[in-house]
């Protein structure tokens, strides 16, 4: 129904040539400025180049995304768009970490298929950047239009959005995460942006190795026999709670203070901490149903996910496809489904009693 973009030797003799080019301009450019940037993770970057990523391993709901996978070429006829399969990952993987075995056969080994799912997407922006997003989530808005034009001239290098943002407290007064989430402020790494070789998906690329190979020998087995025990365990080594601590890690860094939870919670709109910036949760998380998530599609609403958990334990038997045939959420246009949402939003404030509140 739709094509899975393979990685075939002309296209991938192609691609190759690009990222060599892309990122010899890239060092270039970082070398001329080296005198004017100090401290590496805010050397020059490249922006973030006009590709699109994704990954279909074999995707049981794959036939029944259609809309939300064709709205990414739609939406950005400008940008290049690559669904990687199980073999053209393996082969762009083997071209890109050709110099760095450890990576490159660490990716290899792996078996688990959220493992490499999530490592995968990672490695790649990690060489060349772009833009990677799951194939459960629809885009709404054209990527080059993610940056608010007063923003447009802060160098934007990478952009993050927010999963989660409890606003429950504890006795303590401590916000407490939300269920299935591990801290009060949590990105998502369902949607991801940055440039080639940006320091926080290097990081991020680094620590997952070294996480992935610390499970595997506290389960005693090899690479190649490594499985989640539990969700946990997916969360904490390749997922959103590893994504997490990497970008408050970085956006301290280049910020030269701690920056906590405190900093985000409540954001309305994007921030800027140093080449990153952070959306608040309507960016990628419309309709999450938490932290104030909208329930639908509204102007701040970049993409939408429709939060498939394919890849939890007993996915397959949960009725996902039955919901899935059964749900309306999916846009059939992105421009109509904006166009609703907005219209609704606004009917309902002109109903509010008093006609204002937040």
């Amino acid at each position: 129904m739709f094509p899975i973009i393979a990685w075939r030797p002309i296209a991938a003799a192609f691609t190759i040539a690009f990222i060599v080019v892309y990122t010899w301009l890239g060092g270039l450019f970082s070398a001329a400025h080296h005198g004017a940037a100090h401290h590496p993770a805010i050397q020059p970057l490249l922006p973030i180049p006009k590709q699109i990523w994704q990954i279909n391993f074999e995707h049981p709901l794959y036939d029944l995304l259609g809309p939300a996978i064709d709205s990414w070429p739609h939406l950005n006829p400008n940008h290049t768009r690559t669904i990687l399969t199980e073999a053209a990952g393996r082969d762009l993987i083997r071209e890109l970490y050709a110099d760095d075995p450890q990576k490159m056969n660490s990716y290899l080994e792996l078996k688990s298929r959220i493992f490499r799912s999530d490592y995968l997407r990672y490695l790649v922006l990690a060489a060349v950047g772009g833009v990677y997003s799951d194939l459960d989530t629809d885009a709404i808005k054209p990527i080059d239009e993610w940056i608010p034009p007063d923003l447009a001239e802060r160098g934007v290098r990478a952009m993050v959005g927010i999963e989660t943002d409890s606003t429950e407290l504890d006795a303590e007064g401590t916000p407490k995460p939300i269920s299935g989430t591990y801290m009060p402020v949590q990105f998502a790494q369902w949607t991801l942006a940055c440039s080639a070789r940006h320091p926080m998906m290097v990081q991020m690329a680094e620590t997952t190795t070294t996480a992935l190979h610390r499970l595997a020998s506290s389960h005693g087995v090899p690479m190649n026999e490594l499985e989640p025990k539990a969700d946990g365990e997916v969360l904490f080594t390749t997922g959103p709670v590893q994504w997490s601590r990497t970008v408050f890690s970085y956006l301290a860094e280049v910020s030269g203070t701690e920056v906590t939870y405190k900093n985000l919670t409540g954001m309305r709109r994007p921030k800027v901490f140093g080449d990153v910036m952070v959306l608040p949760i309507a960016g990628f998380a419309s309709g999450a149903g938490v932290s104030g998530s909208p329930a639908g599609v509204n102007e701040d609403s970049l993409i939408w996910h429709q939060f498939q958990g394919t890849w939890r334990a007993g996915a397959k038997d949960s009725g996902w496809k039955g919901r899935l045939l059964q749900q309306t959420r999916i846009p059939q246009t992105r421009e109509e489904k904006v166009k609703e949402e907005m219209v609704k939003a606004s009917q309902g404030r002109r109903r509010r009693p008093g006609g204002g509140g937040r």
